[in-house]
């Protein structure tokens, strides 16, 4: 019997930070909702989703992704499950800041696997290892299932990355999903 995962990894809708151009992590600090533009991306994911045998639906705390969620939800008929081992990478200082302040610092991903301890910012080595404790636990629960993965770009590079093989910073800057789209991923023969 096959032990694969069907995996569909779901970026959130476009939401109001990234309209105003602001950072949004965790503590969140101001509510920022999917903007209009945003729900429909994700209904149009829904509607796809909804001819789908889904087994469970996992999501990031953030608001933004939890009305993803939500969408999604109500077209599969699956109740959403939180893990905060999705949530968006760490800002530090640079939460809830023009968000070109915090890329002027870091203008390349690659230069996010090791940075400055005073930002607060968490790197992506720090990021990935949260994201193999969440598979450790989707490959002891859901093998053989279908889950869909409801999170943030960085988090959702590096899950990928981890499922194929890459390394960190290969993950990085390699595929990357877009806001509100939906990508199908089998993992193979999950041990």
């Amino acid at each position: 019997m096959s032990q694969d995962i069907v995996l569909y990894l779901v970026r959130h809708g476009e939401a109001e930070h990234n309209v105003l151009g602001v950072g949004s992590s965790l503590p969140e600090i101001t509510e920022r909702h999917l903007t209009e533009r945003g729900k429909e991306q994700i209904r149009a994911a829904a509607d796809l989703l909804a001819g789908q045998s889904i087994d469970a639906i996992i999501a990031s705390p953030l608001l933004r992704t939890q009305e993803t969620a939500a969408i999604i939800a109500e077209k599969t008929g699956v109740l959403v499950q939180t893990d905060d081992r999705l949530h968006e990478t760490g800002l530090g200082v640079f939460n809830e800041q023009p968000i070109k302040r915090f890329f002027g610092k870091y203008p390349d991903a690659s230069m996010r696997i090791s940075v400055h301890e005073d930002d607060g910012v968490e790197n992506f080595d720090t990021m990935r290892g949260r994201l193999e404790s969440f598979l450790d636990d989707v490959r002891e629960r859901y093998a053989g299932k279908t889950v869909v993965v409801v999170s943030h770009g960085d988090p959702l590079e590096q899950l990928h990355g981890l499922i194929v093989g890459e390394g960190v910073a290969e993950a990085a800057v390699g595929w990357s999903p877009s806001k509100g789209s939906c990508t199908r991923m089998i993992w193979k023969d999950v041990q």
